[in-house]
Order: structure tokens, then C-alpha cells, then sequence
């Protein structure tokens, strides 16, 4: 009897059970051919096919054009500084006086020591060698006298300078001295033996070889004198100054800068795919958030043909008029170039292609259907993309909605047109 009992309730029970399992089966069957039947709205257009510029945009900073470090010649303390930063200048205007009393009484030595050997080579040249013997042994002993006096004073700066108790360039000015008194003793001396020997022609050449000598030093001399001067090289505008009055400054250091801020210079870096769409003379668009939502208007200046070996890049330089001096050197900016134009070229919208998993798609309209096609991807410009392989030009494409749809689904065209 239990046995009966039990049989039944295993008999009701799996009734039940196959009802439910039934009753869900339909509801999901009902739920994917409601999914089937889901239409998508879709804005199509139609692929093109044409000449599209491509345009890259390049970080660069700014300088004045013909910006130029300016660096002293020789060293020496400033002791004048004739203009300051923001002042226009014009090339070979003074900006910097360096103290001229040591070279000064350099150039007035070697001065002496020039004319004496004119001097000389006349009296040679004319006959007067013994009239000059007496002058000469004259010279030679006061020659001597200063040989000796700036010998002693050489020593002792020598030792001052082991104590640190002068400067460099107090020593350098004795040393100098010291050679140039040893130089005229040496040189008088010379004089009187030639003088004496009456050695005429030898005399006359070896006195024309001393006038020479004489006058590079003093040519030298005085190319230090005016190496004290520090001018602009360039017409511009004074950037900046860093030396101070007092200051002893080196040679080959830099004390200010020049530069014309009325044409800005950008260099920028371009990789080498796409530096061989360059040239010169080609037009550019620049914009700094120093001129807001502006725009200048330049051009390519150069284009260098060699690779920089520390960046592994090409730099390029783009000029652009800047007569506001709104562009300050230092600045940054971003030039827009065309580095391409791709003749006959597949293109769509760019929001056109939706990505899965690193494949490119584009879907189609067929009979209301979208069907999936994938696609090779090129550069983009201007919000088009160009499809380098995978798509016909005239195909009508889904531009609008197809990130909704899948393969296969049901889509009804609700207009025509490029997708903004």
C-alpha cells in the first residue's frame, strides 16, 4: 500500500517538475525571439573615396629668432653695464664695459716698444748708426733698469699670489709687465750690437723683423683693449643679463642674451615616418596658450637631414611672425604641419569604426540586416579615417548607432549622412 503511495508521489512530483521546466523553456524562447526581433535605429552614409591631408601636431619651444648667447672675448671685471633686459638694440651697440685700466697700459707699452723699433729701422735705413750708439746704450740701460725693477716686482707678486694675498689677475697684469720690460731690454740690447757691428743689411732686415714683431704686439694689445667693449652681434632685444657690475667674468661664459622677438623660431622633433613629408616653405599653424584660441600663421624654415643621434629624431624649424610680442622666448607651443596627403584614399567617418578585442569593424545595411565587415585601419585626419583594406569606396555604411548593433540584427535607416 506504501509502495503504492510512494509511486504516486513520485509520479505527481515529476508532472510538476516537466510543467515548470516547460513553463521556462517557453519563457526564455519567447525572450530570444523578442531579442530577434529588436530593430535598431542606424544614420548611414556613404564611404568616400578621395585626397585626404593628413596633419600631426608637434610640441616645440619657442626663441627669438637669431637668439644668440652673448660671451666676453677675454676675462675681466664688469664695469659698466649700458643697457637692461627688455631694451632694444641694434648690432654692435655696447652693452658691456669691461675695466680698461690694465689693458690699456699694455697697449701704451707696446705702443712705446713699437715706435722705438721704427725708430731704429729709420736711423739704420738713413746712415746714422753711430750717431745713435750713445741713445742706444741709454736705452739698453734704462731698458735694463726696468727689466730689473719689473723682474723684482714679479717675484714678489709671484709670492703673494702662493699666500693668496692677490688675485689672479693682479699676478697675470706683473707677469705681463715682467715680459714686456724683458722683451724691450732684450730688444735694445739687440739694437746696440746690430748697431754697433754696422752690419747694415742684416741689420736693416733684423730691424724690420723687430718692427713687425713689434707691431703684432701691439696690434694684440689693442684687440684686448677693444675686447673689453662687449657688443651685441645682432639687432633684437636684450633677454636676459647675468652679469653684475663688479663681477670678474671668464671668457667664453655667457653675460647676456639677444634675440629678435619680432619672428619667433620652433624647433620640433619629428620621427622619421614622417619628416620625408616636409619641406621648407611649407605652411604652419601655431598655437600657444599664450594666445588663447588664436592662431599664428608660419612657415617651415628648415628641415634637417640628419638624424639628432641623442633622440633618434629629425628637427625642424618653423618661423612665424610674432610683431605684438605676445610670444615670449622660453615659451611652448604646438605646430600643426600636413605630413601627408593620401591620393584616392578609402575614407570614413572615424566614429564609424567600433573596436573589438584589437579588430577593427564596420558594419553595412543589407535589406535592413547589419552585416559586419572587418577592416584594416590607416591615419586618421580631420575625423576621417582612412580603410586601407576590407571596404569598397560607395559602400553605405552605419555611422551612427552601430555601436548598438551586432552581425546579423534587424536596423532601420532613420536618415543619411556623414556622422558629426
Amino acid at each position: 500500500m506504501r509502495s503504492k503511495k510512494f509511486a504516486i508521489y513520485i509520479l505527481a512530483f515529476t508532472l510538476i517538475f516537466s510543467l515548470i521546466i516547460s513553463g521556462c523553456g517557453n519563457k526564455q524562447n519567447a525572450a530570444v525571439s523578442t531579442e530577434k526581433e529588436k530593430i535598431v535605429p542606424v544614420k548611414v552614409a556613404i564611404a568616400q573615396q578621395e585626397n585626404l591631408p593628413e596633419y600631426r601636431t608637434f610640441p616645440g619651444k619657442i626663441a627669438a629668432l637669431n637668439e644668440i648667447s652673448i660671451v666676453p672675448k677675454m676675462g675681466g671685471k664688469v664695469e659698466q653695464i649700458l643697457v637692461k633686459e627688455g631694451d632694444s638694440v641694434k648690432a654692435g651697440q655696447t652693452i658691456i664695459m669691461l675695466e680698461q685700466k690694465d689693458v690699456l697700459s699694455q697697449v701704451n707699452q707696446a705702443q712705446a716698444a713699437y715706435e722705438a723699433a721704427m725708430t731704429q729701422l729709420n736711423n739704420l735705413k738713413n746712415g746714422q748708426l753711430p750717431q745713435q750708439i750713445a741713445q742706444l746704450e741709454a736705452a739698453v740701460a734704462q731698458a735694463e733698469a726696468n727689466f730689473n725693477n719689473a723682474e723684482k716686482n714679479y717675484e714678489r707678486m709671484k709670492t703673494l699670489l702662493d699666500e693668496e694675498a692677490i688675485t689672479q689677475q693682479q699676478f697675470e697684469a706683473a707677469e705681463l709687465q715682467y715680459k714686456v720690460a724683458k722683451e724691450q731690454y732684450e730688444s735694445a740690447k739687440t739694437q746696440l750690437e746690430l748697431t754697433k757691428e754696422k752690419t747694415a743689411p742684416g741689420s736693416i732686415d733684423l730691424a724690420s723683423a723687430q718692427v713687425k714683431q713689434a707691431e703684432a704686439a701691439l696690434s694684440a694689445a689693442k684687440t684686448a683693449l677693444d675686447n673689453c667693449v662687449i657688443t651685441s652681434p645682432v639687432n633684437g632685444v636684450i633677454g636676459s643679463i647675468t652679469a653684475k657690475v663688479g663681477q670678474l667674468v671668464a671668457a667664453g661664459y655667457s653675460v647676456a642674451t639677444v634675440g629678435d622677438l619680432n619672428t619667433v623660431e620652433i624647433q620640433i622633433n619629428v620621427t622619421e615616418d614622417k619628416v620625408t613629408g616636409l619641406k621648407a616653405g611649407q605652411e604652419a599653424e601655431i598655437s600657444a596658450d599664450a594666445l588663447g584660441d588664436a592662431t599664428l600663421k608660419g612657415k617651415v624654415a628648415s628641415v634637417s637631414p640628419f638624424k639628432d643621434a641623442r633622440t633618434q629624431v629629425y628637427p625642424v624649424k618653423v618661423q612665424a611672425p610674432n610683431e605684438n610680442n605676445i610670444l615670449k622666448s622660453g615659451m611652448f607651443a604646438r605646430v600643426k604641419l600636413t605630413v601627408a596627403v593620401h591620393e584616392n584614399a578609402v575614407t570614413v567617418p572615424e566614429d564609424a569604426i567600433v573596436y573589438y578585442n584589437g579588430t577593427s569593424t564596420i558594419y553595412t545595411v543589407e535589406n535592413n540586416v547589419a552585416k559586419a565587415l572587418n577592416v584594416e585601419v590607416g591615419p586618421v585626419s580631420m575625423g576621417k579615417a582612412i580603410i586601407k583594406s576590407g571596404l569598397e569606396p560607395g559602400t553605405e555604411i552605419i555611422v551612427e548607432g552601430q555601436e548598438f548593433v551586432t552581425d546579423g540584427m534587424k536596423v532601420k535607416v532613420e536618415g543619411r549622412g556623414e556622422s558629426k
